[in-house]
């Protein structure tokens, strides 16, 4: 009975294993699966390239660029079929014409004709006839639905708070999530910044002929761009062409979504991340698997007797084969049931949200016929492997008590155990970096003052009366300060322009601000001066670049001039800012100048902070900032207006490795589990070929202790040789990982040690609960027996 005991509790074991690991294999691979078909979901995908160019950011590429460039790239070359121009907005407010009480925010892209062709749209109503134009739309057809009704959209005008109005042509299909077009309203460019050299804040998408001649179709377009500026015709030195050239490039849109040299302000993914998913799912396919066949052999000794048995009796060794292939079968099945079960369950809770596709069973069809079939191939080796060694042992000898397992078979379970130990030692290690990133990421001092400070989209029509809306905020004991921007303080790009001296052509990014913005956020001015409210009277605007704008540019100082946005009037330097953080942490340090528009600033603020006064709630401030907006912005109503933390906003941007390490964290877990419940399995099988060595030594005087250290010292060497052999690679791994942010976290000897601690200590006492029975027992039994 005590042995069936032991047979009921490994099986519940093995099958907990193995499901588990199913499940997080399906869960990391649903990931991967998403990030691998990004940009693969329209037909002609392969064919679409984005154009780049690395001449704003010190060798970082962009997708901006002027429309007169994208009008110069569009006829560069035969090879290009299409070419379309595209400019987005986080979100917009709109509504029925003459029904405010309709309105809604919508992600807005604003694109010309030419991009229908680059991305193909189904159109369930209406059609693009007419499109391009201004003041023309194509409508998501969710957010028709949350508009219109039932009603059709074809026709209806929709009006902005900005009081432009749009007529809509017709309703497309909701685009996949994984595509770069995912927009909910695609509104007309018409001839916008048409001829405007100077306004970078547009995108190309190429649709060629032949993707295989895009490097032809790249050298005809960077020539039309030569031309365009110039540098043709001995009119530019051979080395302003050459840099020219280096610094435009096409990329197929798939392969752009895991580009890590370029900020596109869409939504971008990071390959070795991915092939990290998928190099953990499988390795802990690996694992569950050796521990599942691990755990048949297991089973031999109390099985070998009735499988000879029965040979005896008459079974034939393919009749006895296919039982315990049934078996295993039986319990692969099960397991994946229990992992279907798993992932049901998941989809429901905190964890769907570390991963950007649906973990619903029904969404994923393809993956669990992936996961069965890996199943069941796990299952045949583990009937297989077990059945054809326990029937080939000779049965008189089995039958009379003498079994054991060759050296060979004791040393193949020894090293799949070590290789399970070394998988778990990457896992662990790796996890406890990504995470030690992730907090460091959220930790590092950014250079600006984050403490109590709420970042809201008021939107440009609340930002028209920023004046009016910062007195009405400072009449509320909970607001201590405000102040306005164009863009948030921390984004991934935001407007970029090119300007040109004598010297050469200046790229940089801008952030429009009000005078107060330096003080507000405690920036320090290192050379010149703060704005000052009298900048506001200023004809061109008033500048204040960062460091490394100066260092870039060293033919610019205090008080000199760079043209701004309007007209023929120039923009005066009037101070240095301290360099700060103005992106996420992945990216390097870049050109960027805070600019007061002065007297005739061409738009207005759609940005503003509020500093809560000491004390103050969160709830009281929100509330006042919700009132302000609205009473100035008709179009929105209170629960339309949000409002967050600002270090919120900024620890939101890295949600991709906060995922990252919660999924490895998860995978790590799972991995020691298994590689635990294989030792279990170890210790269980090699203490019933070590009972007659350890009656031997109990007789000759041997006390508990000293056995249980002999078995326990295999295991931990055991567990000191994986860890030498494993932490040479993950620190290659962390290594390689860690090039793809411009700030790193030192690695730091404790994230090993303390791996080492937690596997070897997990180790021991799993190993001398198992085995202490077979030290505590009668040696008079165990010597009868043998």
């Amino acid at each position: 009975m005590k042995i069936s005991h032991k047979g009921i509790l490994t099986t519940v074991m093995n099958i907990l294993g193995m499901g588990i690991a199913l499940s997080v294999f399906m869960i990391l691979m649903i990931q991967v699966r998403w990030d691998l078909t990004y940009d693969r979901n329209f037909p002609g995908h392969e064919k679409v390239f984005r154009v780049e160019n690395n001449l704003m950011d010190g060798g970082l590429f962009t997708t901006f660029m002027s429309r007169p460039m994208i009008e110069a790239v569009r006829t560069s070359s035969p090879g290009i079929e299409a070419a379309g121009t595209f400019t987005y907005s986080t979100g917009e407010v709109f509504y029925r014409e003459g029904d405010k009480g309709s309105a809604i925010t919508i992600p807005v892209a604003s694109v010309d004709s030419s991009m229908l062709d680059v991305f193909p749209f189904e159109f369930v109503q209406g059609s693009a006839d007419g499109f391009g134009i201004r003041g023309t739309a194509i409508l998501d057809e969710v957010f028709a639905g949350m508009i219109f009704g039932k009603e059709s959209a074809v026709g209806q005008i929709l009006e902005t708070g900005e009081g432009g109005k749009y007529r809509i042509l017709g309703v497309f299909r909701t685009t996949p999530r994984n595509c770069s077009i995912h927009y909910g309203i695609v509104t007309g460019l018409g001839d916008r910044q048409l001829e405007n050299f100077s306004e970078w804040s547009f995108a190309s998408f190429l649709k060629l002929r032949d993707p295989k001649e895009s490097k032809e179709v790249e050298s005809e377009m960077i020539d039309a761009l030569a031309k365009l500026y110039g540098h043709e015709g001995g009119s530019s030195s051979e080395e302003d062409l050459k840099t020219l050239r280096s610094s435009f490039r096409i990329t197929n849109l798939h392969d752009a979504y895991f580009e890590r040299d370029v900020r596109a302000n869409v939504v971008g993914g990071n390959k070795a991340i991915t092939m990290t998913l998928a190099a953990i799912a499988f390795l802990l396919i690996l694992i569950a698997s050796i521990n599942f066949i691990n755990f048949a052999f297991a089973r031999i000794p109390f099985r070998i007797k009735g499988i000879n048995t029965r040979k005896v009796l008459g079974a034939s060794r393919g009749s006895l084969t296919w039982v315990q292939l049934g078996e295993a079968a039986l319990l692969s099945l099960v397991a994946f049931a229990l992992s279907v079960l798993i992932l049901h369950v998941v989809s429901g809770t905190e964890i769907s949200s570390f991963v950007s596709d649906s973990l619903k069973v029904g969404d994923n069809a393809g993956l669990l016929c992936l996961t069965l079939g890996i199943a069941l191939a796990t299952s045949v080796i583990a009937g297989v492997a077990p059945a054809l060694y326990s029937t080939s042992q000779p049965a008189a000898l089995v039958l009379k008590g003498s079994y054991a397992l060759s050296v060979k078979g004791r040393t193949l379970r020894n090293v799949l155990i070590a290789v399970q130990f070394i998988l778990s030692f990457i896992f662990i290690i790796f996890a406890l970096y990504v995470n030690k990133q992730a907090k460091y990421l959220m930790g590092k001092d950014m250079g600006f003052q984050q403490e109590n400070v709420l970042q809201v989209w008021c939107g440009y029509y609340a930002g028209n009366h920023a004046k009016e809306v910062e007195s009405r905020l400072l009449q509320y004991p909970a607001i201590a300060d405000v102040t306005f921007a164009d863009s948030p303080i921390v984004a991934e790009q935001r407007m970029g322009w090119s300007r040109s001296d004598d010297a050469q052509t200046v790229f940089m990014e801008v952030t429009p601000v009000t005078e107060d913005f330096v003080e507000f956020f405690g920036l320090q001015i290192v050379q010149g001066r703060d704005f000052q409210s009298s900048d506001n009277l200023s004809a061109g605007g008033t500048m204040i670049p960062n460091e490394t704008f100066m260092e870039g540019f060293p033919q610019y100082r205090v008080g000199s001039f760079l043209n701004g946005h309007s007209g023929e009037s120039k923009a005066e330097i009037i101070g240095v800012v301290k360099d700060f953080n103005f992106k996420p942490l992945r990216s390097a340090m870049g050109p960027m100048v805070l600019y007061n528009w002065g007297k005739d600033g061409w738009r207005s603020f759609c940005m503003m902070y509020v500093k809560m006064a000491p004390g103050a709630s969160f709830k009281e401030a929100s509330d006042a900032v919700k009132d302000a907006v609205c009473a100035f912005d008709p179009t929105r109503e209170r629960n339309q207006v949000a409002v967050r933390h600002l270090d919120e906003w900024i620890d939101a941007m890295y949600q991709n490795e906060q995922s990252l390490g919660k999924l490895v964290g998860i995978a790590s877990a799972i991995a020691l589990l298994i590689a635990i419940i294989g030792i279990i399995g170890l210790v269980f099988f090699e203490t019933e070929f070590l009972r007659k060595e350890i009656a031997l030594r109990r007789v000759n005087g041997a006390s508990v202790e000293s056995i249980l250290l002999m078995i326990a010292r295999k295991y931990l060497i055991m567990t000191g040789v994986s860890f030498m052999i494993a932490a040479p690679l993950v620190y290659w791994l962390i290594s390689m990982w860690g090039q793809s942010f411009a700030y790193r976290a030192p690695v730091g000897v404790w994230i090993f040690l303390l791996s080492l601690l937690l596997v070897g200590a997990i180790t021991l006492l799993v190993v001398l609960l198992q085995s202490r029975k077979a030290a505590s027992e009668n040696p008079v039994n165990s010597l009868r027996n043998e």
